[in-house]
């Protein structure tokens, strides 16, 4: 009876960190997600993680949801399955992050995925395309082996940068795409590097290679567009534990993000008031409010703009978008942190989330 009744209900709000369940009544299993709006219609990308055998990490590859309301999300399907070893480099255990655009130039729809091997590594770079939003997608180049580094000739194992943590951004203005990726291994590459992708948005232009920063410890990006600026928003690196939480800002895609905040070797932000979530502890960060621990016990994975948002009203532009792993859970990998995100209208530079045990597109409070 219980799976009929929770057909038979319609979600009207999001309620973090609870079971999400579709419409079919299964829990959502999409994690490290990215999304498109396509057509009116949403597309929730992410890692089919749910009862996996063991707990982590070789998952069954990427899901995808559907929704025109972002509450309430129907299962389109497996559209990229996980190779399981099968590779000539033994890449593909597992795909991850997974961020999917309309490629401008083709039309066509262009996903770029995280692949991992055996003990996390390599992590190398796998690029899919279909001629729809739902697929099917076909991977790129060597169809039983598409992992590889990004833009060769840079020094690494193997040659070339490695592909952790990543997302893509499109320029709103030119609608040209960007990749921003942890890099790992070398030293002297670490951090967070960014570059603009072909036109076909297949590959990158390697003239366009730009470190934003030189550190190890950031990680799931999340990029978006306001105010004529871009945000870059990192959390720390923990493995599944949430982390501090960071945001940068450029005037270009790939303009100077460590100008923003970031102006010390160690990686530390200064001079950022308030942070972009409270401190454990901070009003709107402790109990009974909220979790109480930091990032609201989530990690960053997309920020979308709100559809139910227009200029000057007090609701939220965008969404904060993240999962509350629990890998150790042998039903649910993880469960999701949808809160919502303001700009302060007086400093563009200030970034805010603040907890909502419940709240709707049009109706949070703004804390500026």
């Amino acid at each position: 009876m219980l799976p009929n009744l929770a057909v038979a209900l319609a979600f009207t709000s999001f309620r973090s960190g609870e079971v999400w369940l579709d419409v079919a009544g299964a829990p959502i299993d999409a994690h490290g997600g990215g999304f498109l709006l396509d057509q009116g219609v949403y597309h929730w990308y992410g890692s089919a993680r749910n009862a996996m055998r063991p707990p982590c990490c070789r998952d069954r590859g990427i899901n995808l949801y559907t929704s025109t309301d972002l509450y309430n999300w129907r299962h389109a399907g497996l559209v990229l399955r996980a190779f399981n070893g099968s590779s000539a480099t033994h890449n593909g255990l597992d795909l991850e992050r997974p961020k999917t655009i309309r490629c401008a130039a083709t039309g066509q729809y262009v996903m770029w995925v995280r692949g991992t091997g055996d003990g996390n590594t390599p992590q190398l770079l796998g690029v899919a395309t279909a001629s729809h939003p739902t697929g099917p997608f076909a991977w790129v180049g060597n169809r039983s082996d598409p992992f590889h580094t990004i833009a060769p000739g840079n020094p690494n194992l193997p040659e070339g940068y490695q592909y952790a943590d990543a997302t893509l951004a499109q320029d709103p203005r030119t609608s040209r795409a960007y990749v921003y990726w942890r890099t790992r291994v070398n030293p002297q590459n670490t951090g967070f590097r960014a570059m603009m992708l072909t036109d076909d948005c297949l590959g990158v232009e390697p003239s366009t290679d730009a470190q934003l920063f030189q550190t190890p410890n950031r990680e799931a990006p999340a990029v978006f567009f306001a105010h004529e600026r871009f945000y870059l928003w990192t959390s720390g690196c923990d493995g599944w534990a949430p982390t501090t939480t960071h945001v940068y800002t450029a005037d270009t895609p790939l303009g100077c993000f460590n100008c923003s905040g970031l102006n010390n070797s160690q990686g530390w932000l200064v001079g950022w008031e308030p942070p972009p979530i409270p401190a454990p502890g901070q009003p709107g960060n402790q109990r009974p409010e909220q979790p109480g621990v930091w990032a609201f016990g989530s990690q960053s994975t997309y920020i979308l703009a709100n559809p139910r948002h227009t200029a000057g009203a007090s609701t939220a532009p965008f969404i904060y978008m993240a999962d509350r792993w629990t890998p150790q859970d042998e039903q649910h990998f993880g469960s999701y942190v949808w809160l919502p995100l303001w700009i302060d209208p007086r400093n563009a530079s200030r970034v805010r989330v603040v907890w909502h045990a419940s709240w709707r597109l049009d109706n949070a409070t703004p804390p500026f």
